[in-house]
């Protein structure tokens, strides 16, 4: 009797299915090693709500199935297995993104954020002083911290100066900073023991105040970094379920390195309507870090509400505001935020601000809206007007003759009207002049070489527009004995400061206005006729000294 074993038919069977287990394990040695990898490099967030996490495990899924018909030659019950899974997990991605879409939640997303309405803009908004004005956009802060690079010999061959340029506030200065980073990996190899050695810091009220900060300790964990140095890797490793947006470096009040990470959680269906709710704290030196909820960041954070989340809730509550079929048909009472946007900082935070316009895009705001990227608070200002672009055209027509460009502007209230505020630059992209244009009439433009001067001239001409009242009624005077006087170059122009005995103002008196400037000194006493203002540095429109008679 032939043994069972011995039968061709069986061993063939087992020789079979011995390749079979053999093509199967090694089709999951394979995916198990191509998955390691690409956690190491992608560095997924292991959350349910992660579409990422989730598509790349249908990929893990689907290449094993792949791979496993490549190795064993037949389409076994475990690749078709490997492939439903992967089916079921994109098929639940897609109906749970259509569950919580715009099309069905239209209300939710516009209710995600609460715009405390205003439609009196000359009484309330009173949050952006004229004195605390930033004069350092972006662009500029860009190329002054170029020019600090080339301070230190041998430093700008090893780092590049990050191009992000945060705006935070420190104590009672505003300033844009950014650190340096590694060039590449090989500069990261020589360089990694030390670390980054320091950072740029711009003050944007004080194109004159630029530094490079050097640190005592190198910044050793940056996103330009590798390996274990590398920031996201680094947080990573302690916190992996945490779905992260928006790496903002900032300093503390004495000056020290972090990186504050937002941490993001859907709050309309499975996929949608994403929002802060809290931080994580990396200290860019020493690597330690903490995660904090809304309730307990630090007082010194600027950032924790990610830009785009913030301005994509901004413009979901303008657009669905007689919900979702109303923005295809009809559009009513539809409104969106115009193409551009600037930072201010309002009593030590951090605001982004932008003018919203009708659906029509018709270069003019209905409003405008102001975001606290700590907090969320948000306010709606209803003004009507010019739009930012147009502002800023009319600005650059003022000066055509000198071609100057001109910054995004900011919104003031400047003696109750509407203004934007903007610096404009020569083709270096240094500051040379600023400008003020009124929003409801942006034909209405005041420039001048300081921000004194540049307000004198705008409410002059608000008042020539018949947009203000008469010169007459607004024009105040004073006489005194001086008590200071000096006086500093401006755009080429000098300028007196003169303070008064008893008066708390002070006075600013271009060379120009009058040549008995020159001949004041302390104990003499001069009258100064002014526009009145609230501000407590104010351009004086005439000047006399009772002294002399020229």
């Amino acid at each position: 009797m032939t043994r069972r074993s011995a039968n061709p038919y069986y061993v063939n069977m087992k020789k079979k299915r011995t390749g079979t287990i053999r093509g199967l394990l090694m089709s999951l040695f394979v995916t198990v090693i191509f998955a390691v990898v690409a956690d190491y490099l992608s560095l997924p967030a292991y959350n349910i709500h992660s579409m990422e996490t989730l598509f790349l495990f249908a990929f893990y899924f689907g290449l094993f199935a792949f791979l496993s018909v490549f190795f064993t030659g037949k389409f076994t019950k475990f690749a078709f297995g490997s492939l439903a899974v992967a089916g079921v997990i994109v098929g639940f991605v897609i109906v749970m993104s259509l569950l919580g879409s715009e099309i069905l939640n239209a209300d939710a997303f516009r209710n995600q954020i609460n715009l405390t309405e205003s439609g009196n803009f000359s009484d309330d908004f009173d949050l952006v002083t004229y004195a605390n004005v930033p004069l350092v956009d972006y662009e500029t802060a860009k190329q002054l911290g170029d020019k600090q690079m080339g301070k230190i010999q041998g430093l700008g061959s090893q780092y590049n100066i990050n191009l992000d340029y945060t705006l935070i506030s420190v104590l009672d200065n505003v300033y844009r900073v950014s650190p340096l980073d590694y060039q590449d990996l090989f500069k990261w190899f020589e360089n990694k023991g030390e670390g980054i050695p320091g950072y740029v810091k711009v003050n944007v009220r004080d194109v004159n105040d630029v530094s490079l900060v050097t640190l005592d300790k190198g910044m050793i964990y940056s996103p330009s970094a590798f390996f274990d140095q590398d920031l996201l890797r680094h947080v990573r490793f302690t916190y992996r379920t945490e779905i992260l947006d928006d790496f903002s470096f900032e300093i503390d009040n004495s000056g020290h390195p972090y990186y504050v990470i937002s941490i993001i959680e859907p709050k309309i269906g499975f996929f949608s309507g994403w929002d802060a709710q809290g931080v994580i704290v990396v200290d860019a030196v020493t690597g330690s870090m903490n995660k904090y909820d809304l309730t307990s960041i630090p007082s010194w954070v600027d950032r924790v509400q990610p830009v785009s989340l913030a301005w994509f809730q901004v413009d979901n509550w303008g657009y669905y505001v007689n919900g979702w079929f109303n923005t295809i048909f009809g559009r009513k009472d539809v409104i969106q935020t115009t193409d551009g946007f600037n930072y201010i900082s309002i009593e030590g935070q951090t605001y982004v601000f932008s003018g919203m316009t009708s659906a029509g895009a018709d270069q003019s705001i209905v409003g405008f809206s102001l975001i606290n990227l700590k907090t969320k608070a948000a306010f709606f200002y209803r003004v009507g007007g010019a739009d930012e672009t147009s502002a800023m055209s009319s600005a650059q027509g003022a000066v055509q003759h000198l071609g100057y460009v001109s910054t995004f502007p900011v919104l003031l209230n400047v003696e109750g009207e509407p203004s934007y505020f903007m610096s404009l630059k020569d083709q270096e992209g240094l500051v040379k002049m600023f400008a003020l244009v009124s929003v409801t009439d942006y034909s209405v433009v005041g420039v001048g070489t300081t921000l004194v001067e540049t307000k004198a001239d705008y409410i002059k001409k608000l008042i020539e527009a018949g947009i203000l009242e008469s010169a007459v009624e607004l024009e105040k005077s004073v006489s005194g004995v001086v008590t200071k006087i000096a006086s500093a170059i401006s755009g080429g122009d000098t300028q007196y400061y003169i303070t008064l005995e008893g008066d708390t103002h002070l006075y600013v008196v271009p060379f120009n206005l009058s040549p008995e400037t020159v001949l004041t000194q302390v104990g003499d006493t001069v009258s100064i006729h002014y526009y009145e203002s609230t501000e407590k540095t104010i351009p004086a429109i005439t000047f006399d000294n009772s002294a002399y008679d020229y």
